[in-house]
């Protein structure tokens, strides 16, 4: 089992938190840096348009800056909102970084859900195309990244001619790619069909592996591949959640509960916040968060949940948040630090 660290890039102006946006990144960069030195495997970078708190809206610049500040680290879009591009412009700049980076890229892709329909009205695009473009667009970018020759695409959104990519991206046939399949069948079996790997349901924003969802999605996952006549094998899984690891979980709950709700619970341009995804009611003080108790702990709670919820099957590589609102970059880097230092030897063989 891997490890990678997943930034949100989040950096809300209106808080007492607020960082300088050139500071905030320099910051993050650092970081990044410094969790390659702690030997996680993966650094990855979440993406959003148009959203107050920032949450990094320029993915491929991210990206390259990533890979240029780290030699041995893999980078992973984790995710990139696949329907919002143009799939052959966005091809041609994942390979040109998979170069740049000497193979290090690993790219996950999703289509975006509802919770974000105001990415695509301030692009002038509409919902409704959301899984067409996306269904299109992996398509075409599998198909610039591995045909040799010049392709022509006609669909229902994109019409192509001549299309060729060169350079090719240095890793063959393509970047590693995992596609997001958690909130219905359809999505799942679209995965399975295309032959991606898998992104699937994990702890999220305050849990570390998700538990009992965690479970029912890999049974789910795995049906559907018998489904679509292929062995639960064939993919690798990936999934991301929130763990903290210190000796004093009590101590750090109460200096960071405040950030840990504002990160949780948000408006975006009146759009319900992301509690609308776990749970009925928008929490109101930080012990209303779904597995609080579970966001920091010590490294003996973070061995043994791993060990308890991932004994019948465990994902390939499991991303934990850099940082929550109101922690800084150095205190997440000892947060993780203990997580590295004390967990991760004790967890590599799952």
């Amino acid at each position: 089992m891997k490890f990678g660290v997943l930034y949100d890039f989040r950096n809300p102006p209106t808080s007492e938190w607020f960082t300088p946006w050139p500071e905030f990144y320099a910051g993050a960069l650092e970081h990044m840096q410094e969790m390659e030195r702690l030997g996680f495997d993966t650094i990855s970078l979440a993406e959003h348009h148009g959203d107050p708190e920032g949450y990094n809206p320029s993915m491929p610049v991210t990206l390259t800056a990533a890979a240029m500040r780290t030699q041995r680290v893999r980078i992973c879009s984790n995710i990139i909102q696949l329907p919002l591009y143009h799939p052959v412009l966005l091809a041609e700049q994942l390979a040109v970084l998979d170069i740049l980076s000497n193979g290090r890229l690993d790219v996950g892709i999703g289509q975006g859900g509802q919770t974000f329909d105001m990415e695509w009205s301030m692009l002038g695009l509409n919902p409704k195309h959301r899984p067409g473009r996306f269904e299109e667009g992996l398509e075409i970018l599998r198909r610039c990244w591995t045909e040799e020759e010049p392709f022509a695409f006609q669909g229902k959104h994109w019409d192509l001619d001549g299309v060729w990519l060169n350079p090719k991206p240095l890793q063959q046939p393509h970047p590693p790619t995992f596609v997001v399949a958690v909130f219905s069948a359809k999505a799942m079996d679209r995965v399975a069909r295309m032959g991606f790997d898998v992104g699937g349901w994990g702890g999220f924003f305050t849990g570390l592996t998700g538990g009992d969802v965690w479970q029912q999605w890999l049974q789910d996952w795995r049906a559907t591949c018998e489904r679509n006549g292929r062995s639960p094998e064939y993919a690798k899984l990936n999934t991301f959640g929130s763990c903290f690891v210190t000796d004093d979980p009590e101590q750090a709950w109460a200096e960071h509960r405040e950030g840990a709700l504002a990160s949780f619970n948000y408006e975006r341009q009146g759009v319900r916040p992301y509690s609308s995804l776990l749970m009925e009611t928008v929490p109101e003080k930080p012990e209303d968060l779904p597995n609080w108790q579970r966001l920091f702990m010590t490294p003996e709670q973070a061995i043994a949940e791993l060990r308890e919820v991932y004994a019948a099957g465990a994902p390939d590589e499991l991303h934990l948040m850099a940082k929550r609102s109101g922690m800084s970059w150095q205190q997440s880097a000892q947060f993780l630090q203990n997580f590295a230092e004390q967990v991760m030897p004790a967890v590599k063989d799952l």
